[in-house]
């Protein structure tokens, strides 16, 4: 087990405490829990079952991970997500599932303190996938700052699942206009948790967004 993180983030009026841990290999999870006042106000588990594959595993690699789930949440709360928190603790979680992640989290943070045009992945209506539908992903890549669009962008779609190593759907590029589109066939209910997971690189960064598959 790696040692974890622990960061007093101030916004508004409230201090915000950050702690990320890595729950070990038996159990590949890494876990972010927010707190004010004593009290959990959120969490966000990340996975790193795609690592178990190498032997052994690259600590470095789980620690980047860690490192970059730490700085996107304390990233959220300065953007002022926790400013409203949903009531319902269901939400809360479908919220943070979603947030575009972690791989860009330390460019976004440069692009916040010396507005780096880094890349970012938009959604025009939420993705809500479901277990045994097919299920048309619709992307588009542009940049953070001049919001031009990123042309030539690789674009991967997978399946994450919290039993197992994640498994490729489609792979291809942003066209012209920044855009992706492609239709995938999701699997019927299985054991666990699954996910949809659309990954985006270019020489702009990379971003990722992901939605959990519902019955």
């Amino acid at each position: 087990m790696i040692t974890g993180y622990n960061t007093d983030v101030r916004h508004g009026n409230r201090v915000f405490h950050v702690q990320t841990e890595d729950k070990g290999l038996a159990n590949p999870k890494i876990e972010t829990l927010i707190y004010v006042g004593g009290e959990i106000l959120d969490s966000y588990r990340g996975t790193y079952e795609d690592l178990m594959a190498e032997h052994p595993v690259p600590e470095g690699a789980i620690q980047a991970r860690m490192d970059d789930q730490h700085k996107a949440v304390i990233r959220d709360i300065k953007n002022g997500k926790y400013d409203v928190t949903p009531a319902d603790p269901s939400l809360a979680e479908q919220s943070v599932f979603n947030d575009r992640p972690l791989d860009q989290a330390i460019l976004e943070y440069l692009q916040q303190e010396g507005d780096t045009d880094t890349l970012e992945l938009v959604l025009d209506e939420p993705m809500v996938p479901k277990f045994g539908e097919p299920f048309q992903v619709r992307i588009r890549a542009r940049l953070c700052v001049s919001q031009a669009p990123v042309a030539g962008a690789e674009v991967t779609v997978r399946l994450m699942s919290s039993l197992k190593k994640a498994g490729s759907l489609a792979a291809g590029r942003t066209d012209a206009e920044g855009a992706f589109s492609v239709q995938v066939d999701l699997p019927p209910s299985q054991p666990g948790h699954l996910a949809l997971q659309v990954s985006c690189a270019s020489e702009f960064g990379n971003d990722e967004v992901r939605a959990l598959i519902t019955a």
